[in-house]
């Protein structure tokens, strides 16, 4: 049976002991004040006028449950998936660059007791609820869930966004913007 959270709101710091071994699901957009966070933090190199706030948007959507993992004690496993657009500057202009972040993930919060545990000094896996889940520790039973979307979202990002392919870049002799001046520096 799935629980259902009616008003889709789930705290950054949830607490292992309010969950039951039913899934519940999460459907979060920038509503969310943890996820409006998430996507300010994407867009923090940007001026004030450069951002389009009508065409950001994240959603994430989680489904967790408490479960028994064998060895470790009670844990939280959480699967979810985040979807984003945003604007970032352009690597080569500074521009405003249109980027989107998509991805899937699977984790598993065990309690931080097991964090210096050698097995964990090279694998930060565990087999789970029937597959492979990626380990974070729980501090006294607080799962911190927006570390788990962070990190999943800056791992798949595009590390040199472009406005556009054709994209001119920056004078290096006086910063203009080649892409609308020529500046003459280019024939020297």
């Amino acid at each position: 049976m799935l629980q259902r959270d009616i008003k889709d709101k789930l705290d950054e710091y949830p607490r292992l002991e309010s969950f039951l071994e039913e899934e519940r699901e999460y459907h979060l957009d920038k509503s969310c004040e943890w996820v409006n966070d998430l996507l300010a933090e994407l867009e923090e190199n940007l001026e004030e006028h450069e951002k389009d706030p009508e065409n950001r948007k994240m959603t994430v959507n989680l489904r967790i449950k408490r479960k028994g993992i064998p060895s470790y004690g009670e844990g939280l496993i959480v699967r979810g998936d985040f979807d984003c657009n945003f604007l970032t500057p352009c690597i080569k202009c500074l521009a405003p660059a249109a980027e989107t972040a998509r991805g899937e993930f699977s984790a598993v919060f065990i309690t931080d007791k097991f964090e210096d545990a050698e097995e964990f000094d090279e694998n930060l896996s565990v087999w789970a609820d029937n597959s492979e889940l990626e380990v974070y520790f729980h501090n006294r039973g607080k799962c911190h869930i927006k570390k788990v979307v962070h990190e999943h979202i800056y791992l798949g990002l595009n590390p040199y966004p472009l406005h556009s392919e054709s994209c001119k870049g920056l004078c290096g002799q006086c910063g203009s913007d080649l892409n609308h001046d020529d500046c003459g520096h280019g024939a020297q």
